[in-house]
């Protein structure tokens, strides 16, 4: 036999002793194993408060007379705002009023706001009751979540008011109360 040869059988010789010792060794049992799951909850909370203004609060053409002008339809040309949330929740509202219009030039008139001129309509447009809003007002959103607020004015142009559109801001701010 060749060199060649018998190399080749020692090595399979080896091979085979080395498979032999593989099967004899114990079988080790696997002591750990990891697994994975989600985690879900479905919240049924409460529905957040909104407000979208949805008219402005108009006069319409008026004269600088120096004379009072209230809008002459409050469904038409009060102020409006809809508030939305969770139904039945108790909120308030509260107003930061101008206490001037502008041209956006130099020129003002001014405008007020009465202890009636609040307006909260439990049924739009026909029904409402007043409130001051100069003074924190209290209410509850009906039974699908929605409240109509509303706002009327007094403007008084003075006589020597020069023509123009006279603008300002009216802000509504709502809160959920606990």
């Amino acid at each position: 036999m060749s060199s060649r040869g018998w190399l080749k059988r020692l090595a399979s010789i080896g091979c085979l002793f080395g498979l032999l010792a593989l099967f004899a060794m114990p079988a080790q049992a696997q002591v750990s194993a990891n697994a994975n799951i989600s985690a879900t909850a479905t919240v049924i909370g409460v529905t957040p408060i909104a407000a979208t203004g949805v008219n402005d609060l108009q006069f319409g053409a008026i004269l600088a007379d120096g004379n009072p002008w209230v809008p002459a339809d409050l469904a038409s040309q009060a102020g409006r705002w809809n508030i939305t949330g969770e139904p039945s929740a108790n909120i308030s509202i509260d107003f930061t009023l101008p206490a001037v219009l502008d041209d956006g030039f130099a020129s003002t008139i001014p405008i007020t706001f009465g202890a009636t001129d609040g307006l909260e309509w439990s049924t739009y447009p026909t029904a409402n009751t007043t409130f001051d809003p100069n003074a924190t007002h209290n209410a509850i959103l009906d039974a699908t979540g929605l409240l109509v607020i509303g706002i009327s004015g007094t403007v008084t142009p003075p006589i020597t008011a020069v023509s123009g559109i006279y603008t300002g801001t009216i802000t509504m701010t709502v809160a959920r109360l606990q």
